[in-house]
């Protein structure tokens, strides 16, 4: 920033320097061409700045006396400085602010070259031809700023749907994984309080809570570790080999049919199938941990895609832990996005969450 005033300062005084040697008169087009340039090299350019250097020009256009040739001197340095000043503006200021200092920036780019053509032996055709000539640049500046606005415009969107997508994405780990496993460390205990005393029991249910808890806390930082990543890396994604293992983990041992006759999948398929499979059963555990008899069924058909169907036999537990709904909702969304469907609902005495994703095979 020193060495940008320091240039700029130079600059000024080379602009002002011809003015010491001319007539009284040059000082006012030299000093608005100064002003002009030294206002444009402002990061970021205030409104007031702008105006100002509008309003000067627009003042040494209107009561500049004396030898007005000497106008000429100044004119392309002064000109050059309005139009960066009205790039700058109108592409940084908020749109209220941008749209008036625009319209005064570029009304004094126009009209800077009646300062001279207004006084020639033939003023009209002189005006004429200095706005036909300015207008063009003037154009060319405006379109600019209004391009470049756009595309700030469009990053920040951009910035700003990446971060809350982000958010989006925690939010779903935190709530696929963390919940899932808290939730069954909620009725393991409250299951503790209702049975009786017995060491061996007890000492089984603390080393699955251990388990648990390592469990949730890996989530955790795999979820932190996300967040950390480089820009560019891919999302934690699960593959339907996982699902046995999550099924070892739930109470019961739910029953696992058809997973041995699916062909390769694409990635993004198999983890939503993951997914819906985990928030199936984490829904279970929250809404109906009494139910004694689980299957988790996954069927591949050509054309038709893949099916995820996970049924219990309920019946609602009167414990049953109330709220949720979102990890449903969350989760169908996900599915649509991918071209799928998914359903929920009552299934005989309990309930059944399927899914059908497209597999493009």
């Amino acid at each position: 920033m020193t060495a940008r005033r320091a240039l700029t300062a130079a600059a000024a005084a080379l602009l002002l320097l011809p003015a010491a040697v001319g007539p009284w008169t040059a000082w006012f087009p030299a000093a608005a061409a100064a002003l002009a340039l030294a206002l444009a090299v402002l990061r970021p350019p205030p409104a007031p700045t702008a105006v100002t250097a509008a309003l000067v020009s627009s003042a040494v256009d209107a009561g500049l006396p004396g030898d007005h040739g000497l106008a000429l001197l100044w004119m392309p340095v002064e000109f050059a400085a309005l139009l960066a000043l009205l790039v700058r503006s109108v592409r940084r200021l908020t749109e209220r602010r941008a749209w008036t200092v625009g319209a005064l920036t570029a009304t004094a780019a126009l009209v800077l070259p009646l300062r001279f053509g207004l006084r020639q032996p033939r003023p009209a055709d002189a005006s004429v031809a200095g706005l036909l000539l300015a207008a063009v640049p003037v154009a060319a500046a405006l379109g600019a700023a209004l391009y470049l606005r756009g595309q700030d415009a469009r990053r920040t969107r951009a910035v700003r749907d990446a971060r809350r997508e982000q958010r989006l994405a925690v939010a779903r780990d935190l709530h696929d994984y963390v919940a899932h496993e808290l939730t069954g460390i909620l009725l393991e205990v409250q299951a503790a309080q209702v049975g009786g005393y017995d060491p061996e029991e007890n000492a089984r249910l603390l080393t699955r809570l251990e388990a648990a808890g390592q469990r949730a806390l890996a989530s955790m930082d795999q979820t932190l570790d996300a967040l950390r990543a480089p820009d560019g890396a891919g999302p934690r994604r699960h593959t339907l080999a996982e699902l046995p293992a999550l099924l070892d983990h739930f109470p019961g041992r739910p029953a696992l049919h058809g997973a041995a006759e699916l062909p390769a999948l694409p990635p993004a398929v198999e983890d939503a199938a993951y997914r819906v499979a985990l928030e199936a059963l984490t829904n279970i555990r929250r809404h109906a941990p009494a139910a004694d008899r689980i299957a988790v069924a996954l069927a591949h058909r050509p054309g038709a895609g893949l099916t995820v169907t996970v049924t219990d036999s309920g019946p609602a537990h009167p414990r049953a832990r109330p709220g949720g709904g979102t990890g449903l909702a969350a989760l169908r969304t996900r599915i649509a996005d991918l071209g799928g469907e998914l359903t929920a609902g009552p299934h005989g005495a309990g309930w059944q969450v399927a899914a059908t994703l497209p597999t493009g095979g």
